[in-house]
């Protein structure tokens, strides 16, 4: 009744790699076959609260290594129209090639006027590549999920320009989509 949610789980998986790739600077997975498991603990606060937490660790096997992974997400809410969430997602990784340590951080929001129009943002920082990306959209819908679309994407290398003001690449997107019938 109080919408929280306490949950448990594991995975099995099988995963093939064909071609060594590198999954972090300087650590290269080899080819091989890697049967894992995980084992999973989610808590969920009530969603249909204005805010809401959900937190979520994951223990395991990770090509031939081990993972431990923790998400967390706070959400917030005002009525029907106004959403937001902040994640974020922390990988500690240990491969007999090497270890390492991941962080993603991600905060949304999203603002409908109507049923039909909205607006919605996306920053997100990953510390691997020392990138924030930005996602701007805007919607207004017609039927069938058809209408006009205006999307702005930005990534800015953090690396090579410590103010974080220089500009890896960004591009402005906009599409318009119809439905109608020939043969109608």
């Amino acid at each position: 009744k109080s919408g929280w949610e306490v949950h448990t789980g594991i995975n099995f998986t099988h995963e093939g790699v064909l071609r060594p790739f590198e999954i972090y600077p300087g650590v290269v997975v080899p080819p091989g076959s890697y049967p894992n498991r995980e084992a999973m603990l989610v808590l969920i606060t009530n969603q249909g609260a204005p805010l809401s937490l959900e937190t979520r660790w994951t223990l395991g096997g990770f090509f031939g290594g081990s993972r431990v992974s923790a998400v967390s997400t706070l959400r917030g809410r005002i009525g029907e129209a106004f959403n937001s969430s902040v994640d974020y997602t922390r990988n500690d990784v240990s491969l007999p090639e090497g270890r390492f340590v991941t962080n993603l951080l991600r905060m949304r929001v999203s603002y409908s006027f109507s049923t039909n129009v909205y607006v919605q943002a996306l920053l997100q920082y990953n510390d691997v590549i020392d990138n924030w990306s930005t996602n701007l959209r805007f919607g207004w819908l017609h039927a069938a999920n058809t209408g006009l679309f205006v999307v702005y994407n930005e990534n800015r290398d953090t690396e090579r320009d410590p103010l974080g003001i220089g500009v890896r690449d960004r591009s402005l997107t906009i599409k318009y989509s119809h439905t109608f019938d020939l043969l109608d």
